[in-house]
């Protein structure tokens, strides 16, 4: 899993060298077998274009990447069209850049033995070509060492970039948990405190307001002229005041609507990740709910971040009365086989122990989706 940035620069190493390979087949001499030149230009062309289609593909140029164009199939092309191309002329000694071209999609998409072994063919193909056009054993052993150095260095330095790559996805996803954290936090001390404001008006403002508005109203039907003037304003202000109170008190209470602030506290900002989020509160969310809903969504931000290689993720949220709805996707590579890990599970647990429900959903190319509901 590389970054967008990363995606690009090895793209473009991997262009450099295939049009340097071309270069130097248009504008040299053709050192090959009489009748082979258009073999050799047929092969190279194959490579091209694999490669052109799996970084397409791959970097989202073709939006999702069809189930019709697996990485390791365009590996497999690229491969038979390098040993192709080099076997018909090996005479035409820089085919072999094609060999360390195709270690790059290969370190990325087969596992350290299966690309060990790869670089162990074409560096016997690399020494059995030169050994065929007639090269003598320090050329044979110098061409096979020099090539095999190469393809070894380009899966190292991919391999690394690839691990540097999952250690920043890790270091985001643990961000954003420890913002998800505070986010909540952060809207519980809110929300409680703008609860113990509304009792202790309610309670004390209120009632002390309502005493003296029926001390007021008895005093009104003793008081006598002129004195019945003054008590009357007074008990109209008494009135107003306890109004007021109450007002404020609703208005504090109607504000306790942590969800919200804290989904976007939780999944605002993503490193490397587009974020849509789109939150539509109908009525209030128990603290329960809104807790069991913006953990759901912090895992599958965090799963998102770690394993999808996605650029954009997107949230839809809807609390009504009947409960609180969530849908989440991403534009990831998707799974042929949904194997549910730890965090997926819990997530799962988390909202079941709710009263709610949770479905999941993955194909290849087509990302990731959860949808669950909790309950009012």
């Amino acid at each position: 899993m590389f970054s967008g940035a990363q995606e690009r620069s090895t793209a473009l190493t991997g262009y450099v060298a295939l049009a340097a390979v071309g270069a130097l087949a248009a504008v040299g001499a053709w050192e090959g077998p009489p009748g082979t030149r258009g073999w050799w230009w047929l092969a190279y062309g194959v490579f091209v274009l694999a490669f052109v289609v799996d970084d397409l593909a791959g970097t989202g140029v073709l939006g999702d990447r069809p189930r019709w164009v697996p990485t390791r199939a365009l590996l497999a092309v690229d491969v038979a069209a390098a040993l192709v191309a080099w076997w018909i002329a090996p005479q035409v000694g820089w085919t072999a850049i094609l060999f360390v071209v195709t270690v790059v999609p290969a370190a990325l998409s087969l596992p350290p033995v299966a690309t060990a072994v790869l670089i162990a063919v074409q560096s016997a193909a690399v020494v059995a070509g030169t050994a065929r056009a007639g090269g003598d054993v320090d050329e044979v052993v110098a061409l096979g060492a020099l090539y095999g150095a190469l393809q070894v260095f380009t899966a190292i330095v991919v391999v690394a970039g690839r691990r540097q790559a999952e250690q920043r996805a890790a270091l985001a996803a643990a961000h954003a948990q420890v913002r998800a954290a505070s986010a909540l936090l952060a809207a519980s001390s809110r929300d409680a405190e703008r609860l113990r404001i509304s009792r202790e008006l309610h309670d004390v403002v209120g009632h002390g307001l309502t005493a003296l508005a029926l001390e007021l109203e008895v005093a009104a039907h003793r008081a006598q002229d002129p004195a019945l003037e003054h008590v009357e304003r007074a008990r109209g202000i008494a009135k107003d005041l306890l109004g007021d109170v109450r007002s404020v008190v609703g208005d504090l209470r109607g504000e306790v609507r942590g969800l919200e602030s804290a989904l976007r506290e939780v999944v605002g900002r993503a490193p490397g990740l587009q974020v849509v989020l789109t939150v539509r509160e109908e009525v209030p969310v128990a603290p329960e709910a809104a807790l069991v809903v913006v953990r759901a969504a912090q895992e599958l931000l965090t799963n998102t971040l770690r394993h999808a290689g996605a650029h954009r993720f997107t949230l839809d949220v809807l609390a009504d009365a009947a409960g609180v709805r969530l849908r989440a996707h991403d534009d990831g590579r998707g799974s042929r086989r949904l194997r549910p890990g730890n965090g997926l599970t819990g997530l799962a647990e988390r909202v079941e122990d709710a009263g709610g429900s949770v479905r999941f959903s993955t194909a290849p190319g087509e990302g990731f989706t959860a949808e669950l509901e909790v309950p009012a």
